[in-house]
């Protein structure tokens, strides 16, 4: 009989489990952002095929007991009473409150996860699965000492890039960790006189593979744009260049969980796919969405959504901010909606975009991240959008594209990965293609050219507009099945497991 080699998913935000993740998976899981959505998708891809996945994450507590509606009675009984089977959860007090695994004190964070992970979790699953283990890492919260740990012991190492931020973690912060064992794995660094580990570029370092989310990010790095602003750090990009000359870096584009579909979100007004009258579905969900956000009601209104975090360092709020209040007014038919949080404890983009919203007499409007909300959105919208100055991948093109909307963004990363330009059978193409709009510029008119061209294709007759929104859910289903990015990333297990099968 052959033996199972186990794969243990490493990661401290996660989405939606699937419920043969065991009975605590449905007390723990929620909405995240792309990175956790993927890992989730993860899980379910690989327990469909029999894999024996296990997961390791933050204990949120407090996250945990408000999306679930339990008390603290409630939650202690379920923690006591269920076996977390394959879900192995980093506790410590000063978790219990967060509300991500980024807030409080990332480093401390992160500290603790690697910590626990090197002295306990990974040594619990290796034992089960009689030393047959494959890590895969995610983002640097989950580098740094684990991957170190996992390089000095012979465990194989995956680590995905979902952004290029790292962390510097003191070495006195990982006590009970062999860190002079360690050393020689580390990639040190030194911040505010300290020495450091670069979790980022350690966990790099110590990978047999490197995966990407996106291809075009990855020559973007290795063909040294971004130089002029400190997006990646020089020590990430060293060691992603290393990686690529010896062959060892991957991309492999991201799938929404099946969770995550029109026909099954519960959060919706009325539930439709490719198959149904999708312009109907959409106007009942925008007339919902209009109401709860206190947007004037109008169905036959464009839509333009923005899911994404008030990040001006990536994602471009300020360049929205440049522009909205014009665009609507020079633009009747078109609405903005905004669902999203500020960056850490920086309130001013939520500020700014509130004071937009009330001047905009019911044309703009923002609000808080709630998952309902913002799940309702992408079914009422007409184009989902956004202004990145760079994306590793990118997620909220391909979830209004799965929800039959159009997609707006920059012409960068994974933006250029996904996003085809509409073009319509008759009018310059022999067939219809396509399923968004791209602008080249990172500025505010760049933005506006973007969305003019996507509110043009918007004001076209029902029949034309339906006709496409069918074509481009039935294509976004195609392109990102989760069983073809399963595949992908299994075959890169099976490349850590000496080519050899897992089972």
């Amino acid at each position: 009989m052959t033996k199972k080699t186990s794969v243990l998913l490493l990661s401290p935000e996660i989405g939606r489990l699937p419920e043969d993740m065991g009975t605590l998976a449905r007390f723990i899981s929620g909405k995240s952002g792309g990175m956790g959505e993927v890992v989730a998708a993860l899980c379910e891809g690989l327990r469909e095929r029999g894999i024996d996945c296990h997961l390791g994450t933050l204990n949120l507590k407090k996250r945990f007991k408000e999306e679930c509606g339990l008390d603290e009675e409630q939650w202690r009984d379920i923690r006591y009473r269920i076996d977390p089977d394959r879900i192995h959860l980093v506790n410590a007090s000063f978790l219990a409150n967060l509300t991500s695994a980024y807030s409080g004190n990332p480093v401390l964070n992160a500290a603790e996860f690697q910590r626990q992970m090197v002295n306990h979790i990974i040594k619990i699953v290796r034992a089960k699965s009689g030393g047959r283990l494959i890590i895969h890492s995610h983002d640097w919260m989950a580098g740094g000492a684990v991957t170190a740990y996992a390089k000095a012991t012979g465990c194989p190492v995956l680590h995905t890039i979902h952004n290029v931020h790292t962390g510097h973690i003191p070495l006195d912060l990982l006590f009970g960790v062999d860190v002079e064992g360690l050393r020689d794995y580390f990639y040190m660094s030194g911040e505010h006189g300290r020495q450091t580990v670069d979790c980022q570029a350690t966990a790099i370092k110590n990978a047999g593979l490197i995966n990407f989310v996106g291809v075009r990010f990855l020559y973007e790095i290795l063909e040294d744009y971004f130089l002029d602003r400190a997006i990646i750090p020089a020590s990430v990009r060293q060691e992603i260049k290393a990686k690529y000359h010896h062959g060892a870096t991957l991309a492999i584009l991201n799938a929404p969980s099946r969770l995550m579909y029109p026909e099954v979100c519960p959060y919706l007004v009325r539930n439709y796919g490719p198959g149904d009258d999708v312009l109907a579905a959409k106007k009942e969900n925008l007339v919902a969405f209009q109401k709860r956000t206190g947007l004037l009601v109008n169905p036959e209104a464009i839509l333009f959504y923005w899911p994404s975090r008030l990040d001006p360092s990536q994602k471009g709020v300020e360049l929205l901010e440049d522009i909205a209040l014009r665009f609507v007014i020079e633009n009747s038919d078109v609405q903005l909606a905004v669902v999203g949080d500020g960056v850490g404890r920086d309130g001013k983009h939520e500020e700014v975009l509130g004071r937009i919203a009330m001047a905009s007499g019911g044309k703009i409007s923002y609000h808080h991240f709630d998952e309902s909300l913002s799940m309702l959105g992408y079914a009422a919208a007409s184009d989902v959008f956004g202004a990145s100055l760079y994306e590793p991948c990118g997620q909220i093109d391909q979830i209004g594209n799965l929800f039959g909307a159009t997609a707006t963004n920059r012409d960068t990363g994974g933006y250029h990965d996904k996003i085809k330009e509409i073009k319509l059978q008759g009018e310059g193409s022999d067939h219809d293609e396509g399923n968004g709009f791209l602008f080249r510029d990172y500025d505010p008119g760049g933005l506006w050219h973007g969305l003019s061209r996507s509110a043009r294709f918007h004001r076209r007759g029902d029949a034309v507009r339906e006709r496409q929104m069918k074509r481009i859910m039935e294509e976004t289903r195609q392109l990102y099945d989760l069983s073809k990015m399963i595949g992908e990333y299994v075959a890169a297990y099976e490349r850590l497991n000496g080519n050899k099968p897992l089972s």
